[in-house]
């Protein structure tokens, strides 16, 4: 893909916007997901 980070970055986070939505969330563009990480030694 030759296009800027940010284009593929806006793009992957509309998409994700729109599932969101679909799911009955906050339409945000912007939404932060975390995910907890199990340190295993």
């Amino acid at each position: 893909d030759a296009r800027e980070f940010w284009v593929r970055a806006e793009d992957r986070t509309r998409e994700t916007a729109r599932l969101y939505n679909e799911l009955g969330l906050a339409e945000y563009e912007a939404i932060e997901a975390f995910v907890k990480w199990k340190f295993e030694e």
